[in-house]
């Protein structure tokens, strides 16, 4: 769009709709409104595919998360159920995934449970192979 001296017209800062040629009857673009629409329920939603977190949940499970990976290197049998309680209290209550924190706790506890009882094994056929050995040759 032009002026007659050949100077480009800003239809947006002129303020009158339909003055100027070629501008005959143009009215501003106005979006289509739909039946039921609000206009103002929309100022708050989140994007697509981001549902709303509540922040405790996402504390909680990212607190089992910590616990449940750190239980895999030391005392497992403490660190993972409460790992895993933690993961349900979130998934319960707040209804956030904590499944990566119950996971990990879940193998953290089984781990630290078969080295426990290796231990326990280790330590019981010492005591009994040193009395077996004491007491078997008669030298």
């Amino acid at each position: 769009m032009t002026t007659p001296s050949n100077e480009p017209n800003n239809p947006y800062t002129s303020g009158s709709y339909g003055s100027g040629p070629g501008s005959a009857g143009q009215q501003p673009y106005q979006p289509p409104q739909y039946q039921g629409q609000n206009q103002q329920q929309f100022g708050n939603q989140p994007g697509y595919g981001y549902p709303m977190v509540n922040p405790e949940g996402a504390q909680l499970a990212q607190t089992s998360m910590v616990l449940g990976i750190l239980s895999l290197f030391f005392v497992g049998l403490i660190l993972g159920p409460i790992a895993i309680v933690k993961a349900n209290k979130a998934e319960r209550e707040f209804n956030t995934s904590a499944t990566v924190g119950k996971v990990t706790g879940w193998i953290g506890t089984i781990l630290s449970g078969i080295t426990f009882l290796f231990f326990v094994l280790f330590i019981i056929l010492g005591i009994f192979g040193a009395t077996a050995s004491s007491t078997g040759f008669g030298y």
